[in-house]
């Protein structure tokens, strides 16, 4: 024999000690052709093929698909479930490199996977069919599906008739970096009775009780709007554990809790990969991130230059629920406040240590969040038919809270008084923090009705005392006070403040005057 057929024969021995076979969608090895069937490390001459060829065959055995907002995702068998990655990301290269060091024993190069995976992403944007992908929470044929975070991909699935934890791959759930799983839930025949083993652990007054309930419910609503849970308290009252222990309930993660953001940037990117999103000891609130969050609280496009690029663009749109702690009250703005649920908690009783509350909490989590479910049941059945009178603001937010807070113990006039109280409460308090707010409500104690220009006003409130013109909200212009009067509207009148304008030849005057 030949040392060139010695040569191939070895070859082709290899190659068939090199292949590996793969799953077909529904995670059965595929008997049809075993050619098809299978990925080898050569060709059919015996030669060694190209590490990119072999990573590209095994990504084309995956489900490719793109999103409504057209980036790639892959869906994979792995170890008897389904899992969902986007193309691009570390997770679905590691299980391409996984699988191809099964097959050669060594790793493939940086280059060979960079052009795999660029071609898989063409594939998938081009030729793959269009898929919604969720995170952490879904709606299915009229059923909500949570994504348990557990290893094997399990989902909850809620509908009118319960709820059942089930195995995934139905659903096209991405998962966010550290995400954990949720407590393992158990059926209880007394969700209220269940659920108030929560205040065992969170030192929230009676009062606000059922606005949180009214947020957890909400959270895991699949669509916003999303209220932002404010909370605040002094030094010691456990506003961080509290935060902590909605997201275990909620979106359990390794890092529950974010540092403040510096800039719009960062908001956004916390928000993309992750549920529900923590912000923890914030001090304040700069103008640029209060915009921010209302936008992801209601929903809208965050636009941001992309990376290495001059004339592209990066939209996304993100809805998130959102708790944020610190000392003081943090809604300055009317509009971040009008979305908001403002929550100050009471000094803490009896001090443990905090990993001793958690296992405490952890062994009482499967019933808190079957109560829970129980009432997502009521939510998904009866929201549709909730009618709310007076409608408040983010009243899908409202109506979704109302129809399972019943199964919690809490009635439906009871969240509307609170709810309502809530943000008149919240908008009085940033009219107090704005300066401009102060200077009209001194204005209006001596002079219950003013008429002139917003030159005229401006001119009047410089001269309200304890007025800080150095304060850098201070309008300087007649044009921006005008704006900043629009922005508190909603908090004047909430305070019995009304203001009408009309234009009378070239002038624009307005009327100011105390009165509901």
């Amino acid at each position: 024999m030949s040392s060139d057929s010695r040569q191939t024969g070895s070859a082709r021995e290899r190659a068939a000690r090199r292949r590996i076979t793969l799953v077909d969608g529904a995670g059965n090895e595929s008997q049809s052709n075993a050619a098809t069937s299978q990925v080898s490390l050569y060709d059919a001459d015996g030669r060694k093929r190209p590490q990119s060829d072999v990573l590209l065959e095994i990504g084309r055995r995956h489900s490719l698909f793109r999103d409504h907002a057209g980036d790639a995702f892959a869906q994979l068998a792995h170890d008897s479930h389904f899992e969902v990655h986007s193309i691009e990301s570390k997770g679905y290269r590691q299980h391409l490199a996984a699988e191809y060091y099964t097959m050669a024993d060594k790793g493939c190069s940086r280059n060979a996977m960079t052009d795999a995976i660029d071609t898989l992403c063409a594939q998938a944007r081009f030729g793959g069919d269009i898929r919604h992908v969720w995170l952490r929470t879904a709606r299915c044929d009229g059923a909500l599906v949570i994504d348990r975070g557990d290893p094997d991909w399990s989902e909850i699935s809620i509908d009118v008739t319960g709820w059942q934890v089930q195995p995934g791959g139905d659903v096209m759930f991405r998962r966010a970096h550290r995400m954990l799983p949720l407590p393992l839930p158990e059926d209880t025949q007394q969700a209220a009775e269940a659920f108030n083993r929560f205040w065992r652990y969170a030192n929230v007054t009676p009062d606000d009780r059922v606005l949180v309930a009214a947020f957890i419910l909400g959270a895991f609503k699949p669509e916003g709007p999303y209220p932002l849970l404010m909370v605040s308290g002094e030094q010691g009252t456990g506003k961080s554990t509290f935060s902590r222990l909605l997201k275990r309930l909620i979106d359990p993660s390794a890092a529950p809790l974010r540092q403040p953001p510096k800039e719009p940037r960062d908001v956004l990117v916390a928000a993309i990969n992750t549920w529900l999103l923590c912000l923890d000891n914030l001090s304040w609130l700069p103008p640029e991130l209060s915009d921010t969050l209302c936008r992801i609280s209601t929903g809208g496009a965050i636009s941001e230059r992309t990376l290495f690029s001059n004339l592209e663009e990066t939209l996304v749109e993100v809805q998130r629920p959102v708790v944020m702690n610190g000392i003081e009250e943090l809604a300055t703005r009317p509009d971040l406040a009008q979305r908001g649920i403002h929550v100050e908690l009471e000094p803490v009783k009896r001090v443990i240590p905090e990993a001793q509350l958690m296992r405490e909490f952890d062994e009482d989590a499967p019933l808190i969040f079957g109560a829970i479910l129980n009432a997502l049941s009521l939510c998904v059945a009866t929201h549709e038919r909730v009618n709310l009178d007076p409608m408040p603001r983010m009243a899908d937010f409202a109506r979704w809270a109302a129809a399972g807070l019943t199964a919690l113990g809490y009635t439906t006039q009871d969240f509307l008084n609170a709810y309502q109280a809530n943000q008149d409460s919240g908008l009085r308090l940033g009219l107090d923090s704005a300066p401009v707010g102060r200077a009209l409500l001194g204005l209006m104690e001596r002079h219950p009705r003013w008429e002139g220009t917003a030159s005229e006003l401006l001119e009047v409130l410089s001269g309200v005392p304890g007025v800080d013109q150095r304060s850098k909200q201070w309008p300087r212009t007649a044009r921006a006070l005008s704006a900043a009067l629009m922005r508190l509207g909603p908090a004047l009148r909430s305070a019995g403040i009304q203001r009408e304008c009309a234009r009378t030849g070239k002038e624009r005057r307005m009327t100011i005057y105390m009165g509901r």
